[in-house]
């Protein structure tokens, strides 16, 4: 038996840490205690969340404020959480699987972006006498939608990217009104982050193997920043091995850079992002320009499932062991130290010092490149999948 890893990791501007594994999470403070779970295997001081439908948890958010927490598993169930005390103030199930989930700046709805290439909302609160409806719809696009934020400051935007290579930028709330499109990726878009620090700004990840800086309000691609030339040497040493040419997992034997994700580190006007299957993350200070610039690989040691900021530090959720050699741990935390970054010890010994839940065996991710594959195409387990 071994351990679960974390799957997905989330911040909020409150201090907490979601920490995702299979169909449970643990919420902890900054320090990384445990105040809230899903999972039985908790101290009984741990406030016991209920209303989590046990199923793989796909994608999580928090709202602005840190108010709310939502969750929705691979079942098509969406389940909001009021933060302070962990009670479910919502759920709904969905009629298309989710893929991204995010709130508007007010939190009074919650996105969410499907396989089907459709953006809806839902109010995150009913009042006792409203009743539910189906969520409305904002926005369609013609293929899978990877992720979707808000932008911040004004007018408020509505970004989405999608396995057909493009950004779109629409009107917020009134999201048939297009602002733009961000053209220029050559693989599917999997990630995007926008910074309070650059209010007219969009980072991008792609399966390309690049991370692209966008001017949202023209659509104009600023930046690209190409992380072959700063990764290849994994390659070239060993500490990556490449993939195995067969279709299933479209992990040709080639070098891929694929991004799972970018996030803002607000504190230091910095982006970083998530390589899959790199022991490492990159960090790109954001300058005048505007510009990317100062771009650092940071390594940790084992590969990142998922990344988040805490305040200035950063969070990296490990991909489950490869090997009998490497360690089980389930995160490490960095911090800002003299310039450099620094392993926070005391933050990462108590993030990997708590129980998930045992399995079996620890099964590899699915890379990104599956689904990325405008071939490929998910068995749906029912007529509305």
């Amino acid at each position: 038996m071994v351990r679960a890893s974390i799957t997905l990791v989330e911040t909020s501007s409150q201090g907490h840490i979601a920490l995702v594994f299979d169909a449970n999470f643990h919420i902890t403070d900054s320090t990384g205690k445990i105040v809230a779970s899903t999972s039985d295997d908790v101290d009984a001081s741990v406030a016991k969340i209920g209303g989590a439908n046990k199923d793989r948890i796909i994608t999580v958010a928090f709202s602005q404020d840190g108010s709310l927490f939502a969750t929705c598993n691979n079942e098509k169930t969406v389940t909001i959480y009021n933060t302070a005390d962990w009670t479910a103030v919502r759920s709904l199930i969905i009629a298309k699987r989710a893929t991204a989930i995010t709130f508007d700046p007010s939190g009074a709805y919650l996105l969410i972006a499907d396989k089907f290439g459709e953006v809806h909302r839902t109010p995150t609160a009913l009042s006792a006498d409203e009743v539910a409806s189906k969520p409305e719809l904002l926005l369609g696009h013609v293929s899978i939608v990877c992720d979707v934020k808000m932008s911040h400051g004004s007018p408020s935007y509505v970004l989405t990217c999608d396995r057909d290579e493009k950004l779109r930028v629409s009107k917020y709330p009134n999201a048939y009104n297009i602002q733009s499109f961000g053209l220029g990726h050559t693989e599917f878009v999997t990630t995007i982050a926008t910074a309070q620090f650059a209010p007219n700004n969009a980072v991008t990840g792609s399966g390309d193997g690049t991370l692209r800086l966008w001017d949202i309000s023209s659509g104009q691609l600023v930046q690209t920043v190409d992380l072959q030339e700063l990764l290849e040497p994994y390659y070239t040493d060993g500490r990556v091995l490449m993939g195995v040419s067969n279709f299933e997992d479209r992990n040709a034997a080639t070098q891929r850079y694929g991004v799972l994700r970018v996030r803002s580190i607000e504190g230091q006007r910095m982006f970083v992002a998530a390589v899959e299957r790199f022991p490492v993350v990159v960090v790109l200070s954001f300058g005048e320009g505007p510009a990317l610039a100062n771009v650092r690989v940071v390594d940790v040691a084992r590969p990142v499932a998922d990344v988040a900021v805490l305040g200035d530090r950063i969070v990296a959720a490990y991909a489950p062991p490869s090997g009998e050699t490497d360690s089980d741990d389930l995160a490490v935390v960095l911090e800002p130290t003299n310039g450099d970054l620094t392993t926070d010890v005391t933050l990462s010994a108590a993030l990997n010092a708590l129980s998930t839940q045992q399995i079996e065996a620890a099964a590899p991710a699915p890379s990104i490149y599956v689904w990325g594959n405008k071939m490929y195409m998910d068995p749906p387990k029912d007529d509305e999948d």
